[in-house]
């Protein structure tokens, strides 16, 4: 190798490096931005079709509490009828892999979803069981491809890829990649784009209208669209308690599997 040769190589292995750090930074301070202690929030769900027409109504409460490292987030259907009860809990204890875990009725069973199945969808959703993840920073590197990019009405955004460094997160998650968009402001991700494996664009979600929820900014609307079928899941907050006392019972299995 020419000594030219190897300088080129050692800056562009310099530059990739810190490009590297610089979207770690800007996770991580969105990550400590966003974060509360609790949160509890009511949706109404609707699922639409290709054509934007409202197909299905739901309605879905979330639970979310963190305590000494662990977070734990609590998914659970109130409406309608056929489907009332049904829920997901989702337990971040610092893994590469999150434990899952689903609650059916029907069976009257809670299930844990494996590592491989957390790319299914989640009830007839356009969600799969790992998009309720977080950034899970210690199985993904992150990289930021923009630093002032466009993002909206009067927005700017920095631009972060998030690929996958861990084995076992590679192997289960069903995408390839993810880019993140995140306010620059608020430091809330206001979309995602999600990558297949291939390296097609496979789903995108979108925020709308963020405010301030205590002392944290918190989105009304969340649209996730399939880019595929054009069908769309759309989650909107009626509301939302912030840094609340919340009990241990709301994120346990005890709740998932009580109706």
């Amino acid at each position: 190798m020419s000594k030219q040769t190897y300088i080129t190589t050692a800056l562009l292995v310099l530059a990739s490096a810190v490009n590297a750090a610089d979207g770690n930074s800007v996770i991580k301070d969105s990550e400590r931005r966003i974060k509360s202690a609790t949160e509890k929030t009511i949706y109404r769900m609707e699922l639409l079709d290709g054509a934007g027409q409202v197909q299905q109504t739901r309605g879905i409460e979330l639970y979310y509490k963190k305590v000494e490292g662990t977070e734990t987030t609590l998914f659970k259907f109130t409406t309608p009828p056929v489907i009332q009860g049904t829920g997901l809990l989702i337990v971040d204890g610092g893994k590469p892999v999150n434990d899952i875990w689903m609650y059916l009725p029907a069976t009257r069973k809670i299930r844990r979803i494996a590592g491989s199945e957390k790319s299914n969808w989640f009830m007839g959703t356009e969600f799969t069981h790992e998009d309720f993840e977080d950034y899970k920073t210690s199985a993904y590197s992150f990289t930021l491809d923009k630093e002032d990019e466009a993002c909206g009405e009067q927005q700017k955004c920095f631009v972060v890829t998030a690929s996958a460094s861990d084995a076992a997160e590679k192997e289960a998650s069903g995408y390839g990649k993810k880019t993140y968009w995140i306010e620059k402001q608020t430091l809330y991700p206001v979309r995602i784009d999600y990558f297949d494996k291939a390296g097609a664009p496979a789903k995108r979600l979108d925020v709308r209208k963020l405010a301030k929820s205590g002392e944290y900014w918190r989105p009304q609307v969340y649209e996730m669209r399939n880019l595929a079928n054009g069908r769309t899941t759309r989650l909107t907050a009626s509301s939302r308690e912030v840094d609340g006392k919340l009990d241990d019972f709301y994120v346990s299995q005890r709740y998932l599997r009580s109706e």
